[in-house]
């Protein structure tokens, strides 16, 4: 069983990958310290320009990365809260971690659960691989593993790249968030490589990070089922459940401000969470206004989910601690309200995810993402190959010049070059790939129509 006096751990990894333990500091607790910190970030601030689900949609009202991932945080912070509450009722709490702080730690984690997605969302992931899976010659040298990681791009690995390497101090712990923060993030605590053979599942971990990963996880004492596969932290299941709650429900409130879902069809979904109990005279008077009425159900919906959220976790308490639970708080197979959720995703599915506009985007992304990885490659290749960078050509030196700071180094492998080539494409913003591939095609460097 994992301990929560490590799991709790609020040690940096400082410079020369020692674990430095943290004093009260400031006002701050570390955990608003690790917020804090996401929240000034380039990388977090990027997502704004990011898509959630409607791409460069003219509507304001829509989700953004950004937009969403503040909101999730919201919803996380709340059960981690009543969580720490019951923890602390249980007596498995150390009097030096309060409710509060629980809160606090997976309003952190939540806010970086998307902070290592490309441009234009899953569409750009998809993207990234299948531009591997369609040019496998850049991957010839690579060990399987290597593979794996770019033929399965994740932006949750990505995400952990992120905060662990590219943010704040550059290769030398990133932002040093505390060990607590860094273990309720990792949604997949392991590698592709050891899933080989699973096409479909998704990973947390790239091998350039493994040893990074190695450490953490003995630190924090997650249990490690087989070699680089590793328990979850109890807390992400909480962070899952607050990404869970807020993109079924608010994936769906944006289809109706675009007019791809009308009310009625939205709101019986969420009235099937909702009691309304005390709230029904405030429901009658909204009447004819759709928008308050959404609003309302929204959040009722929400509270709802959050209960049933936290009633799983207190059921399922020593299975997650021990590292064998293996569902979501809000399974559809298992949660009282799992069936209503699979309902909202899977009308999401049908009518939101299948809107030509949106189909269209997102062909668009695999032909501008495509485009730019290749003239980067190409460039960063022709480097590595030459004599000092002599007799490559402007395109090469174009490519150079672009990737700035995430130039590879001599010496780097074949690996780290690509890897610091999605490094740069990933952080892109959705408007920048586009004008970036404009700018390439109107240098004749790239043959695209963007």
């Amino acid at each position: 069983m994992m301990d929560w006096n490590t799991l709790l751990s609020t040690a940096r990894m400082e410079r020369n990958h020692v674990w430095v333990p943290q004093g009260s500091g400031d006002e701050r607790s570390q955990w608003q310290r690790d917020h804090d910190r996401l929240i000034f970030s380039g990388a977090f601030r990027r997502l704004a320009l990011k898509t959630q689900v409607h791409s460069l949609s003219d509507n304001d009202h829509v989700h953004t990365r950004l937009s969403h991932s503040l909101e999730v945080a919201s919803v996380g912070r709340s059960l981690g809260v009543r969580l720490g509450r019951w923890m602390q009722e249980q007596g498995v709490l150390s009097d030096q971690h309060s409710d509060l702080g629980i809160g606090a730690l997976v309003q952190a984690a939540c806010l970086a659960h998307d902070i290592g997605n490309p441009p234009f969302g899953h569409a750009g992931e998809r993207a990234i691989r299948q531009f591997f899976e369609s040019s496998p010659e850049y991957l010839d040298g690579l060990t399987r593993a290597e593979r794996s990681d770019l033929l399965g791009f994740e932006g949750n690995a990505q995400g952990f790249r992120v905060i662990t390497c590219l943010e704040r101090h550059w290769f030398d712990g990133g932002m040093r968030l505390t060990a607590a923060t860094l273990g309720t993030f990792l949604k997949y605590p392991f590698t592709a490589d050891s899933l080989f053979g699973q096409t479909k599942c998704k990973h947390g971990v790239n091998q350039a990070e493994l040893p990074f990963m190695r450490e953490l996880a003995s630190h924090l004492g997650l249990v490690e089922k087989i070699p680089d596969f590793w328990a979850r932290h109890p807390l992400v299941y909480v962070v899952e459940a607050a990404d869970d709650i807020c993109y079924a429900l608010i994936d769906l409130e944006d289809a109706v401000e675009l007019g791809h879902l009308d009310y009625q069809e939205v709101s019986s979904i969420m009235k099937e969470l909702v009691d309304r109990g005390a709230r029904r005279n405030l429901y009658e008077q909204l009447l004819d206004d759709s928008e308050a009425k959404l609003e309302l159900l929204r959040s009722a919906a929400i509270d709802a989910l959050v209960n049933e959220a936290q009633a799983r976790f207190q059921l399922h308490y020593d299975d997650i601690v021990k590292g064998v639970f293996d569902e979501d708080l809000l399974d559809w197979r298992r949660a009282s309200a799992g069936e209503v959720i699979q309902r909202a995703k899977s009308l999401a599915r049908e009518r939101i995810y299948v809107d030509l506009t949106k189909q269209s985007d997102e062909g668009r992304c695999d032909h501008l993402l495509g485009g730019v990885l290749s003239h980067l490659i190409d460039g960063v290749e022709a480097f590595s190959s030459s004599d000092g960078g002599t007799n490559v050509g402007s395109k090469a030196h174009d490519a150079l010049i672009r990737l700035g700071k995430f130039r590879p180094q001599p010496g780097d492998s074949k690996y780290q070059r690509l890897l610091r080539v999605t490094d740069y494409v990933s952080a892109m913003t959705d408007r920048y790939l586009i004008r970036l591939a404009d700018d390439l095609t109107r240098l004749n460097y790239l043959d695209i129509d963007s």
